[in-house]
């Protein structure tokens, strides 16, 4: 009897490895989605259009925009599936970015030199316990270390998804 236990907990831990399981992964077509279970924690969810890359691609969400990528907070991290979706939930703060590793090396760090491509901006600020942020058509550019996307929509407990209003200059 243990040793069928212990064979289905084995079978178990290695079913959830391979969907992503407990990194936040999701697997599928279609757009990715995380939910906020509660408000005490964001969803993050987001499709990557341009890859800038074959191999492996973590997502790091992480606390704050100014010094070093690999010096910041790191919040959550997920894999990024074969589609270019990713999902995580992330606790509520004052500014987040998102960074993009190209994991060559697979030893899911960042480590400085790294290919890393940075989604910054003022639609990260405040974000709130149960809402949602949706990032979409994430083109990544390892070169420049900058990531852009095409959409960014961040929604509070069902209300419509409130989008960024620009800030007239000067």
């Amino acid at each position: 009897m243990n040793v069928l236990r212990t064979s289905l907990v084995s079978l178990l831990i290695v079913a959830l490895a391979a969907c992503g399981g407990p990194s936040g992964s999701i697997k599928g077509g279609g757009t990715a989605a995380a939910t906020a279970v509660n408000d005490n924690e964001v969803a993050v969810s987001g499709h990557i259009s341009s890859a800038g890359t074959k191999g492996p691609l973590l997502v790091f969400a992480l606390a704050g925009e100014a010094g070093e990528v690999a010096e910041r907070e790191t919040l959550a991290v997920a894999t990024v599936d074969a589609d270019g979706n990713f999902a995580f939930t992330i606790p509520p703060v004052d500014v987040a970015s998102f960074a993009f590793l190209a994991d060559g090396s697979n030893d899911g760090v960042i480590d400085g030199g790294d290919p890393i491509a940075v989604l910054s901006g003022p639609s990260f600020a405040n974000l709130g316990g149960g809402e949602s942020l949706v990032v979409s058509d994430v083109a990544l550019d390892f070169t420049t270390h900058k990531a852009t996307a095409a959409n960014i929509d961040v929604q509070h407990g069902g209300a419509p998804a409130r989008t960024p209003t620009a800030v007239p200059a000067g």
